[in-house]
């Protein structure tokens, strides 16, 4: 069952991150979508539409959006299930291997990066761009594209860097790299936080 729900999380994060990728606004997009759940709710009164709510709302937390709950259909979402804003933090819903902050394994999980016209940045101009934002704590999310050849689709990366935590999103294999934090008396930097 725990599994079921993890790959329905899965799916519906893939799902939002390809309307960005497509040029849409995820953020208009998942109000929208809440909207049209809430009113199939009113009408049929089935649960089931309010738990897909709740879904997409904890996936478009996983992706680094923040719930807002000034919305009335997510306001009128949290109310029905007695949920809270704090409920959809990616904290602990984010899953995927754990890597320590150093530039060789930032390194390591970019893979085959081609040279060339259509990339901007070398391979280590861009694990050195990762570090820095992770250890200078810079909350953002940044995409990084890779041209592996000059007639394909570029490999997308995503880096989201929240309060809570950092993660590293690969696109075209859907894997997730969580940054490990650092010990206080790591000399690295603090960059999980």
């Amino acid at each position: 069952m725990i599994y079921e729900k993890k790959q329905e999380l899965y799916v519906m994060m893939f799902t939002m991150q390809s309307l960005h990728y497509k040029g849409i606004l995820i953020k208009d997009t998942v109000s929208l979508s809440l909207g049209n759940l809430l009113g199939w709710y009113r009408q049929s009164g089935n649960r089931k539409y309010l738990e897909v709510a709740l879904l997409q709302m904890q996936a478009y937390a996983n992706i680094g959006y923040s719930v807002d709950d000034r919305e009335p259909a997510v306001r009128e979402i949290l109310e029905l299930t007695g949920k809270n804003k704090e409920n959809f933090i990616p904290q602990g819903t984010v899953t995927g291997k754990r890597i320590k902050v150093t530039k060789n394994q930032i390194r390591n999980i970019l893979g085959r990066w081609r040279s060339g016209r259509n990339n901007s940045m070398k391979v280590n101009e861009v694990a050195e761009d990762i570090f820095d934002k992770l250890k200078n704590h810079k909350i953002g999310r940044y995409i990084y594209e890779n041209y592996r050849n000059t007639e394909d689709e570029p490999d997308i990366y995503e880096l989201v860097i929240n309060e809570e935590q950092s993660y590293f999103f690969d696109v075209r294999t859907f894997r997730f790299y969580m940054f490990e934090k650092e010990k206080k008396n790591d000399q690295n930097c603090d960059c999980g936080r």
